[in-house]
């Protein structure tokens, strides 16, 4: 299987194992002559290079016959698992507000930035030492940046859910210049529709104060893509589709509310390298997952595919909704027939996709080694028996969790954003009541108008309206599982 024998002479007949019940391409070559004969298991004729169909695991045999020179034999066999529904791409939101920061290149390693403006906190020394990228002046429990960063320190921008309708920062392209940047505004505008504070809690309560940028909202975005439609704004709602996104991924969030039936957890992150390490005997489970559910049941799973490369870490969280992978088996010398190696090109969708840009899958590439039973199931009653071998593509570390995901019910962690609410903004989602939303969308206002004369909402004292939720950064780490 996946290999080749060379210096064949002569008519003659092959056989070639094929070890899973779930199916895919087998394609037999030959050097020189022909290939006759190819039958499978039950002795039925199977056309060459085409799919063999479920439950046909067993011996393939050909013929060879007609070659005018010494040849080589060799196969293929290709198994390609794709979900019916394919997982919208979406953004993540990250729940850390703008900062000023010491720049990641070219800065002098010295704050320069002495002072701030409204609720914004300064965390660093002015004229200290300090590393690229480490944060000096961060958002206060407002969530905006109304401070401007000094000659010599750096702002970004990164869109968060609870953005203002614009920001005022340097345009790197521009020199540095000041511009106002017109920015995504979904709890801003959302306030606006349903008179709210869905903002003001959301910046008070959601906010990581820490250097990490990638916690956020991907597990309710890859939820939301796994088991809505994509959404469509109801025209009168001014709402723009990442911005109806992103409220869905709101609801989405807690990860109370999902119920999960399958799953693979738990998994070290490795690297997996060739020989023994931990990742080993997680392969069996991993791949058992894709054949049953997205191969045999042709639905998506939700996983946490971990870190991107160059500088990811292990305790980064990234949830996907992988939903193709396509599987090359070879067989391993000196083993049985129903052990293999197997090479996985998995597709999830993108967390990163905003305003079109990003529109692509997150590819990742694993390659385990594992045994298959008589059934043409993976035999996952010796796991320590498997060999994660590698981890590639856009990932660094093996998955944290693959999981089944059955239903859910959609309320997040923010009070003021309700499903009902949101659906009705969402002709996708059975929404969009006609009277209401049927006109002109509103002229909606920032922040500073809309929220004037309010008292602030404060994490610690304070107006409050809500306890805090419990986040476990950049989705959630479903170390649980909570059925209903």
């Amino acid at each position: 299987m996946g290999g080749s024998l060379d210096g064949q002479t002569g008519d003659r007949y092959y056989g070639v194992y094929v070890p899973t019940r779930f199916g895919g391409e087998l394609k037999v070559r030959a050097s020189s002559g022909q290939i006759l004969e190819l039958r499978g298991p039950q002795g039925a004729a199977q056309v060459n290079g085409q799919e063999i169909g479920l439950d046909h695991q067993g011996w393939y045999t050909f013929k060879v016959e007609g070659a005018q020179r010494s040849y080589a034999v060799s196969t293929d066999f290709v198994q390609v698992g794709q979900s019916l529904k394919k997982p919208w791409n979406f953004y993540y939101w990250p729940t850390k507000a703008d900062s000023i920061h010491e720049p990641w290149a070219g800065g002098n390693g010295r704050v320069d930035t002495m002072y701030v403006n409204g609720d914004d906190r300064l965390i660093a020394s002015p004229g200290s030492y300090i590393p690229p990228g480490q944060d000096i002046v961060m958002a206060g429990p407002n969530g905006l940046l109304e401070t401007q960063p000094a000659a010599g320190d750096d702002a970004t921008w990164f869109p968060n859910i609870y953005d203002d309708l614009t920001w005022l920062g340097p345009d790197k392209e521009h020199g540095g210049q000041l511009t106002m940047f017109q920015t995504p505004s979904p709890l801003l505008k959302y306030d606006q529709l349903f008179g709210t504070a869905a903002r003001q809690w959301e910046a008070a309560f959601s906010q990581n104060n820490d250097i990490s940028r990638w916690p956020g909202h991907c597990l309710g975005g890859a939820v939301a893509a796994i088991l809505l439609n994509e959404p469509l704004p109801a025209p009168g709602s001014g709402m723009t589709r990442d911005e109806l996104k992103a409220l869905w991924a709101e609801l989405g969030e807690n990860h109370y509310n999902h119920q999960i039936g399958d799953y693979a957890n738990e998994i070290p992150p490795g690297p997996p390298r060739p020989g023994p390490d931990a990742c080993d005997s997680k392969a069996p489970r991993v791949h058992a997952m894709l054949e049953t559910h997205i191969r045999g049941e042709r639905k998506p799973l939700l996983a946490n595919l971990r870190a991107f490369p160059p500088r990811g870490t292990v305790n980064e969280v990234w949830n996907h909704g992988i939903y193709k992978y396509v599987a090359t088996y070879h067989a391993i010398p000196g083993r049985g027939p129903r052990a293999v190696r197997i090479a996985v090109e998995l597709h999830g969708n993108s967390g990163s996709m905003l305003n079109g840009q990003d529109d692509k899958d997150r590819v990742v590439n694993y390659e385990y080694s594992l045994v298959y039973g008589l059934d043409g199931r993976v035999d996952e009653s010796n796991p320590y028996a498997a060999d994660w071998i590698a981890v590639g593509g856009e990932a660094l570390f093996a998955p944290l969790n693959v999981l089944e995901l059955v239903q859910s019910r959609w309320g997040g962690h923010n009070p003021h954003v309700t499903e009902a609410n949101v659906r009705s903004l969402d002709l996708a989602n059975g929404g969009g009541y006609i009277g209401r939303l049927a006109g002109n969308p509103p002229i909606f206002r920032p922040v500073a108008q809309y929220e004037a004369g309010r008292a602030p909402m404060l994490a610690a004292g304070g107006f409050n309206d809500g306890p805090p939720p419990r986040f476990f950064g950049g989705g959630g780490f479903f170390r649980r599982f909570f059925g209903r």
